[in-house]
Order: structure tokens, then C-alpha cells, then sequence
């Protein structure tokens, strides 16, 4: 037979043993990998459940809020078409009085302002959010429309801390504090306390 090298023998049980090995380790790969689509399958569906079951609370109170601030009209919430709910948008459609039912886009500025005022609310209720930070969003309003804003941000900051960013006096007027800066002079800024009650 000639040269041989029984060294061979070990090295071949030695291979076969970590093949043995990897195979395992790849098995266990394989098992993760498919308990982790399940897993992401299952909080897909999960998602899509709970943000269908919000979608339709916030939509209703949405066309409540919105026939409350316009005095009529209608508005809704509408899911765009795709594969999964990380997929598909959110339409807002808006039907304030006298007009057709349309894309929030082309609404006016001030329809457009009342209407996410009306969608913002809704979803604080939905979400039961402690708190809020409204920027300047009665900005684009007029005046009329402006003390049914004012009014509903009173009504919620019973139940919601609201802090609003405000230049309208109506909405200051509604305040429980008001916080203003001032600049005391040239260069020297300073922040104001009020508390309209001690005014009344």
C-alpha cells in the first residue's frame, strides 16, 4: 500500500465533527430566522388591527369635531391603497357647508387650519395624550373662526395640558396663564408671567 498517515483519521473524524457542528448552528439559524418572520408577521397584524381600531375612533370624533367647528359639513379619514399598513397613507377628505367633498389639499387656508385643528383634537382624545403643544395654529384663522378654536382648546385643556403658541387675543383671552417675552432693553430679553383670573 505504501506511506500512509493514520493522522488522516482523526483529522477526518475532526471535520466530520465540526461539519457536525455548523450543521447545527445553521439549523438554528434557520429556526430563528423563521420564528422572527413569524414574529414580524404577527406584530404586522397586530399594527394593523390597533391602527385600524384608532383610524375608525379618531375618523368619527374627527367629523364630530369638524361639523362643530364648521357648523356643518362632513369630514373623514381614508386609507390608501398598498400591501401592508406601513404601506398606506392617510387621506383627508373635507366637506365644509355649501361646498363638495374634497381633498384637504384644496381647501382654503383657513378650511385647511380648522381642519387639522379638528383632526388634531380627535386624535389627542384617541391617543389619551397628557399633553400638547400647539404652534401658532389658529394663525390662518379668521375671527369668527377663531373663538370656536379657542373655545374647543378651553373645553380639551380641561383633560389635556395645552400649551399654545399664540399672537390672537381671543386664544390668550381663554388662557389660564399666560407667559409672553418682552424685551426690557435694547438687547435684553425677559419672560412675563400672567394670570388673567387676577385681571377679571
Amino acid at each position: 500500500l505504501g506511506a500512509y498517515n493514520l493522522g488522516y483519521i482523526s483529522e477526518d473524524q475532526s471535520l466530520a465533527e465540526r461539519i457536525d457542528f455548523l450543521t447545527d448552528q445553521l439549523d438554528d439559524v434557520n429556526t430563528s430566522a423563521d420564528e422572527l418572520t413569524a414574529l414580524i408577521a404577527d406584530t404586522d397584524s397586530q399594527v394593523e388591527r390597533s391602527f385600524t381600531a384608532s383610524m375608525s375612533k379618531i375618523d368619527s370624533r374627527f367629523n364630530e369635531l369638524f361639523v362643530r367647528l364648521f357648523g356643518g359639513g362632513e369630514a373623514r379619514l381614508t386609507l390608501q391603497d398598498g400591501d401592508s399598513v406601513w404601506d398606506r397613507g392617510v387621506e383627508i377628505f373635507a366637506r365644509p357647508p355649501g361646498k363638495k367633498l374634497q381633498n384637504i389639499s384644496q381647501l382654503s387656508g383657513g378650511e385647511q387650519s380648522l381642519t387639522s385643528i379638528a383632526l388634531i383634537f380627535a386624535t389627542l382624545e384617541a391617543a389619551g395624550s397628557p399633553l400638547a403643544v400647539l404652534d401658532e395654529v389658529d394663525a390662518a384663522l379668521d375671527e369668527y373662526n377663531l373663538v370656536r378654536f379657542a373655545e374647543l382648546a378651553r373645553e380639551y385643556s380641561h383633560s389635556v395640558q395645552i400649551i399654545a403658541m399664540t399672537h390672537r387675543r381671543a386664544t390668550m383671552e381663554r388662557a389660564d396663564l399666560i407667559y409672553g417675552v418682552t424685551m426690557i432693553e435694547a438687547g435684553l430679553s425677559a419672560t412675563v408671567g400672567i394670570n388673567p383670573e387676577n385681571y377679571a
